[in-house]
């Protein structure tokens, strides 16, 4: 009887672990999907440090991509974020300009997870 209770809570264990990693993963795919979405078309500008600075020229935007308080924030020209993760403990965004890809680690809830986003540069004026 009691290892069939042991069973049945490790079981239980399992399960409720194997829901929250597919939702973290799901989680970090669908802020990535944000950066990469068709509308925005954000191109590379530059980084400072830790900070990723975009640019959208359908709305003449410039956006900034960085880790605050634990938060993955997108910001736009107005005063106003759009979080895309929350409890993220390290972030890094290096783009390479040979492959105009930029390169994302974060890692959040104890997890680490890598992307590659092909964006193009945004040329000088």
């Amino acid at each position: 009887m009691l290892l069939l209770t042991f069973s049945f809570v490790m079981n239980t264990t399992n399960k409720i672990n194997k829901g929250a990693n597919e939702q973290d993963f799901f989680k970090w795919q669908q802020a990535m999907d944000i950066l990469t979405y068709e509308s925005l078309k954000l191109k590379f500008v530059s980084q400072s440090g830790n900070v990723t600075k975009l640019y959208n020229e359908g709305t003449n935007k410039e956006y900034l991509l960085y880790l605050k308080n634990g938060v993955l924030k997108l910001t736009g020209d107005e005063s106003g974020y759009q979080p895309l993760l929350d409890n993220v403990s390290f972030f890094n965004a290096f783009y390479d300009e040979k492959e105009f890809t930029l390169k994302i680690r974060a890692k959040f809830h104890e997890k680490e997870y890598y992307k590659e986003l092909v964006l193009p540069i945004r040329r000088g004026e």
